[in-house]
Formats: C-alpha cells, sequence, structure tokens
C-alpha cells in the first residue's frame, strides 16, 4: 500500500513542479526517504533524474511560447553543468546526515523566496550582452548546489537570471527551466559514478514524476500562480522546518 500512496505523491510532486517551475525535487526527495525509505543519496540522484525529464518537458512548452533564450541558457548550462557534475561527485564524500541538513536549509531558503513573491513582476528587454565572469561565477554555483542536494535551484536561478541577464521574468522562467534541466542531468551523471539506482524504481518514479510534469503545466495555464506562490512557500517552510528538527534529533541523539 505504501508503494501506491508513494507513487500518487511522486505524481503529486511532478504536477506541482510543472504548476510552479520549482519545488518538485523539493518534495520529492522527502518521499522517496521517508516513505519508500530510500537511501539519502539514492534519492538525491533520483530527484535530479526527476528534474532533468520534466524540466526538458516543460522547457520545449516553454519554447513553442517563445519563451526561452537558448543562447543565454546554453551558456549559462556550459558552466552550471560542471558545477553539478562536481557536486554530484563530491555528494560521495559527504555524510548523510550533512547534506539532508543542507537540503532542511535550501527548502527554507526557498519558502521565503516563494513566500516574498506578492504579484507578477514587471517586464524587462533583455540586454544584448552579458558579461561571461557573471556567467561563470553565479551558473557554476548553482550547479554546484544542484547536483550535490539534488534542487533544481529555479527559485534562486529565475532571480539570477533577471537581474544578471535582465531577462523578462517569463523568458527567465522558460530559460532556468533549460539550465536546470541540463544541470539535474549532469548531477545525476555525478551521482551514478559511486551510487547505485534500480532500473525499475527509477524508471517508474521518472516517468510518474514526468507525466505529473507534463500535466501540471497545462494546468498552470489558466491559474494565477504568482497568488498561489505564498501558499506553496508555507507549505515548503513546513517541510523544511520538519526535517531540519527531525535531523537535528537525529544528530544529538547520535552522540
Amino acid at each position: 500500500m505504501h508503494i501506491l500512496a508513494a507513487g500518487a505523491l511522486v505524481f503529486t510532486a511532478g504536477i506541482i513542479f510543472g504548476i510552479f517551475g520549482a519545488g518538485g525535487s523539493i518534495l520529492l526527495v522527502p518521499i522517496l526517504i521517508y516513505v519508500l525509505h530510500l537511501p539519502v543519496k539514492m534519492s538525491l540522484g533520483m530527484a535530479l533524474l526527476m528534474l532533468f525529464l520534466t524540466g526538458g518537458t516543460a522547457t520545449l512548452t516553454h519554447a513553442r511560447a517563445r519563451n526561452v533564450s537558448w543562447r543565454i541558457g546554453l551558456r549559462w548550462a556550459a558552466f552550471g553543468m560542471i558545477g553539478a557534475y562536481l557536486g554530484g561527485r563530491l555528494a560521495e564524500h559527504v555524510p548523510e546526515s550533512v547534506l539532508l541538513t543542507l537540503f532542511a536549509i535550501v527548502v527554507v531558503l526557498a519558502s521565503f523566496m516563494m513566500i516574498r513573491r506578492r504579484g507578477p513582476e514587471k517586464e524587462r528587454v533583455p540586454v544584448t550582452s552579458v558579461e561571461m565572469k557573471k556567467v561563470v561565477l553565479v551558473g557554476t554555483s548553482l550547479g554546484f548546489f544542484t547536483g550535490m542536494l539534488g534542487i533544481g535551484g529555479g527559485f534562486l536561478l529565475v532571480p539570477a537570471m533577471v537581474l544578471v541577464c535582465e531577462l523578462d521574468v517569463k523568458l527567465a522562467i522558460g530559460t532556468a527551466l533549460l539550465v536546470t534541466g541540463l544541470n539535474a542531468l549532469a548531477g545525476f551523471l555525478g551521482f551514478a559514478a559511486h551510487e547505485h539506482f534500480p532500473p525499475g524504481l527509477t524508471a517508474t518514479v521518472s516517468v510518474l514524476a514526468a507525466a505529473g510534469g507534463f500535466i501540471g503545466e497545462r494546468l498552470a495555464r489558466p491559474l494565477p500562480s504568482h497568488r498561489m506562490r505564498p501558499a506553496f512557500g508555507v507549505f515548503l517552510l513546513l517541510i523544511g522546518a520538519a526535517m531540519a528538527v527531525h535531523n537535528l534529533i537525529e544528530l544529538l541523539g547520535a552522540r
């Protein structure tokens, strides 16, 4: 029964990712760890594979609406993928308790970023060129944390593209999905170098999440997602706080 429940939750996580363009892996990792009782690093790797599939599907949808800057996105991803792969490899040497603590901190940060958004952002005109050192520094850093923690980082990547590249928000979201998908693939390959992923379970989780993302993207079209984000942010805050407290208790109990 818990397998069916986990499948339904994974599908729901995909829908949420499709609606908000973020948050799917934040929900998926706790499901894999606490419902299916999978190892932490295996769960993080599976979350990255899910991000690659759902991010790729969402990117194609945004591309059809001309909301993807391929020039900026591919340049950004070129450095982000290097950071993501290194992050996935480094995770092999980081204790699971540390990874979970960092994951919980990022979840709390993501929740505050979502709660802060009170309305639709103003449109911008994209700049014609971006300083390469900014792309290298920001792209590689965000890619590194994507690869190590299994989180897409869209809640940081979208504002970064708006500020650094001065992209319109819709264009930033579509471009960030492209970067997130490619970074996630590199991060998954980094985890695959030291973790084993059961083919059947991995395929099932990925297909359910991708299917949910496909449906979520279509559900999002008539929804005022900027109004829903604060409520979802509060939900993420509760998840992050619960994970942080649970992990802290385990760390103290181990001493």
